[in-house]
């Protein structure tokens, strides 16, 4: 989804979440080059932008850069790491204290499609940069921080799976299952496919988890 296609309140969705992520004013030149990164990786791709793309648009010397991210894999890397905490900070907040496997479910779909209808530009670029980032040198860092994202509810669902709540599955299986429809769905409105929000459909996505965990 370019960001000539955006609302003006999606646009600002991203300087906010940037702002957020960076708040302190000596951020403001990394902050410059991760909003303009942002921009030029959704528009042109990953692979086609350059360091001089991101020279000439966030109005940073190509040794701020360098100082900043070393490279421009270390600025995919930190954009796409700044997206990811963010969602996976409204996820914990949004399961905070549920300890029922279903209601813990629920909340994941509603906080996921969520953050990414309100933040299209973020959720565009974390589809497009994760399995650059994954397969890069970044690769360990990214498993780490998914991996305690979702360690509260792997470890709700083995208990409710120990319990016969829901089927023994082989956990590498589940994610797919909790989230493949929700991700597949998202893909497509970002890409303007679909009209309607992923938040319009969260009920929905969540219903159908858990039937393919308890089916």
């Amino acid at each position: 989804m370019p960001r000539k296609n955006l609302s003006a309140q999606q646009a600002a969705a991203a300087d906010r979440l940037l702002e957020r992520a960076l708040p302190d004013l000596r951020q403001a030149s990394r902050r410059s080059v991760l909003r303009h990164a942002l921009t030029l990786f959704n528009e042109n791709g990953v692979e086609a932008t350059t360091i001089d793309d991101l020279r000439k648009a966030s109005s940073q010397s190509v040794g701020t850069i360098y100082h900043h991210f070393k490279n421009k894999e270390g600025v995919v890397a930190a954009l796409f790491f700044v997206a990811l905490d963010d969602q996976s900070r409204a996820i914990a907040e949004h399961i905070a204290g549920l300890d029922d496997g279903r209601a813990v479910i629920e909340a994941l779909l509603e906080c996921y499609t969520a953050w990414i209808t309100a933040q299209p530009e973020c959720a565009y670029f974390v589809f497009l940069a994760r399995d650059s980032v994954a397969q890069g040198p970044h690769g360990a860092d990214l498993a780490e921080r998914l991996q305690a994202r979702y360690r509260p509810i792997d470890d709700l669902l083995a208990r409710d799976a120990q319990a016969g709540r829901i089927r023994p599955l082989p956990p590498d299986l589940i994610p797919s299952l909790v989230l493949g429809a929700a991700e597949f769905y998202a893909r497509g409105w970002l890409a303007g496919r679909r009209q309607a929000a992923p938040a319009t459909h969260a009920q929905r996505f969540a219903t159908a988890a858990w039937r393919s965990l308890t089916g």
